[in-house]
């Protein structure tokens, strides 16, 4: 085989996989099956008896609100979810508060619990904020590697940093069908104008996106409004 002839080979598979990979994306990515179906708010938390899921819990307001919105869920749901919860490094006051959530509900089920470096603190540097973000990211990376067994059927977030790299590793692996994670993101009741910046990263990859004020909803596609849930 001549010289070019094998720059031919190899310029037409390196095009078939970059048509393959971007056709796999376009198949996976939710933002690309929009659907304007109205559902209540019942329908919308509802999720089936024995799903796996993962809810971030994201210290401070982010927990309140995610407590909160589990209470949407009648205990008999949330009794029968196989449930793993993630929480920031340092933030013992989230994960005392959900182990007595979870001591109320006496499911007696296995509650998993993962601690994640935080990805981004209040007031924090844009470049400080990225090295975290990386260091959070690599750090996941390397906890569901070493255990395939916490990609999730449901991923619940409510807008802290660390969901960002959380949404786009379970999505990954959706990608390259290691998992089928469907991303179920709520955006904090603060967010009244517009959308967080971890909103805006994660609305292309969410199955569902629920936001709290009817204007979110009438300014970004493909938003759910159900009125206030926290």
């Amino acid at each position: 085989m001549d010289c070019d002839t094998e720059i031919t080979v190899i310029a037409s598979v390196t095009l078939l996989i970059g048509l393959v990979v971007v056709l796999r994306l376009i198949y996976c990515l939710p933002c690309v099956y929009y659907s304007s179906t109205k559902r209540t708010i019942d329908e919308a938390m509802r999720i089936p008896k024995g799903t796996k899921i993962m809810i971030l819990l994201g210290s401070g307001g982010h927990t309140g609100e995610m407590i909160r919105i589990l209470g949407q869920f009648s205990n008999d749901s949330l009794e029968n979810l196989e449930k793993t919860y993630v929480v920031s490094s340092g933030d013992e006051t989230s994960l005392l508060r959900i182990k007595q959530l979870e001591e109320t509900l006496r499911s007696g089920k296995d509650t998993r619990y993962i601690i994640l470096p935080r990805a981004r603190s209040v007031g924090e540097s844009s470049f400080s904020a990225l090295f975290n973000t990386l260091k959070s990211f690599l750090y996941t990376v390397r906890t569901f590697v070493g255990d395939f067994s916490l990609i999730p059927d449901v991923l619940l977030l409510n807008g802290p940093g660390t969901a960002v790299p959380l949404a786009y590793l379970v999505f990954f692996f959706k990608l390259i069908g290691l998992g089928h994670t469907r991303i179920v993101y709520v955006e904090s009741l603060a967010r009244v104008n517009n959308l967080s910046i971890s909103g805006k990263c994660i609305l292309p990859l969410a199955d569902r996106f629920i936001v709290q004020w009817e204007k979110l909803a009438h300014d970004y596609n493909r938003c759910e409004y159900y009125g206030v849930l926290v």
